[in-house]
């Protein structure tokens, strides 16, 4: 009876580490999508998989409408202020094309570079070429739209999350 119960034990053991390997490697998988192979659609990608908890992201994010080879969304760090919109074409994982960023009270920019940086810590967005497009003053004072002509996103190595849980691109990006 011992030795039944243990080999029941041993094989639910076995069970369970198998499963977990699949799951594993279906984020592996997920890691792996090219941007530029996915249907049209919404989409969110970030650099660490979908976290269990009440986040709707983790590490940095990229959330964007995909139609045909082309992409429209922002690049940014979940529940923070800090995100870029990006709109550009596809080619693979990497998305080439230009940047709006938007500087107010609650996030200046003191400058804008002219030449090309990398805008985040993990160094998947490089921006160049900057000028400010338009100014508007309002009671919190003044914010400027500033577009960067030359925008490199490289989403390789990126999770794909099962739908979008972040704000609707749409929402924050005004690139009129």
């Amino acid at each position: 009876m011992f030795r039944r119960n243990y080999l029941l034990n041993l094989c639910g053991v076995i069970l369970v580490a198998i499963s977990f390997g699949v799951l594993l490697s279906s984020d592996e998988a997920n890691a792996q999508n090219a941007i530029a192979t996915l249907a049209n659609g919404n989409y969110q990608l970030c650099s660490q998989p979908k976290p269990s908890d009440w986040r709707n992201g983790a590490g940095v994010c990229f959330n964007f409408t995909k139609t045909g080879d082309r992409v429209d969304g922002y690049y940014g760090y979940p529940h923070s202020d800090d995100f870029i919109c990006v709109r550009g074409l596809t080619n693979g994982s990497l998305i080439t094309g230009e940047a709006l960023a938007i500087s107010w009270g609650g996030r200046q920019w003191i400058s804008i570079p002219k030449t090309e940086f990398k805008w985040d810590e993990e160094g998947h967005l490089s921006l160049k070429d900057g000028k400010v497009i338009r100014t508007a003053m309002d009671r919190g004072g003044r914010t400027e739209w500033i577009l960067f002509s030359h925008a490199k996103l490289n989403t390789d190595g990126f999770y794909q999350y099962p739908q979008p849980f972040m704000t609707s691109p749409s929402q924050l990006c005004d690139w009129q």
